[in-house]
């Protein structure tokens, strides 16, 4: 009965955490950068260059994740007044990262479905390139002409 009981709690702390990516579709781009190490010079380069276009990526409507092997966050320039803390679970790390690779940037679509993925580090001019292309992107910015 006790390992029931585990197993269910188990179960509803991952449904929780892969809620948190969820809970964007529709409403955002997401781009996880995910990482073996905090101290990995891609991941810290990458997160710079985010940190750097905090109008660029609202304008995309884009969320950036910090991953690593054992806790995630939201990027800190995406935070208006909130602490931003990080949430201690391996789920998207393990559902992303992929054995021998340290380190991995990844846009997933408003769809939910990834549009890019490099395990280098990704320009900036590149991600917007990318995203601007597509064709819910191209709607947004004909509406916002209007």
């Amino acid at each position: 009965m006790r390992l029931f009981f585990i197993l269910i709690a188990i179960l509803i702390i991952s449904n929780v955490n892969s809620q948190d990516l969820k809970q964007h579709r529709w409403e955002n781009r997401v781009v996880l950068i995910v990482a073996q190490d905090e101290d990995s010079r891609a991941y810290q380069e990458q997160i710079t260059k985010f940190n750097s276009l905090p109008k660029e990526l609202k304008e995309r409507k884009i969320i950036v994740y910090q991953v690593l092997p054992d806790r995630y966050k939201l990027m800190n320039c995406q935070l208006k007044g909130e602490k931003n803390e990080w949430i201690t679970s391996p789920i998207i790390f393990d559902d992303f990262a992929k054995k021998g690779e340290e380190f991995k940037v990844i846009l997933m679509g408003l769809d939910g479905g990834i549009k890019l993925e490099k395990t280098e580090v990704l320009t900036t001019t590149e991600l917007f390139g990318t995203i601007d292309a597509m064709p819910m992107r191209r709607a947004e910015m004909k509406n916002k002409n209007k």
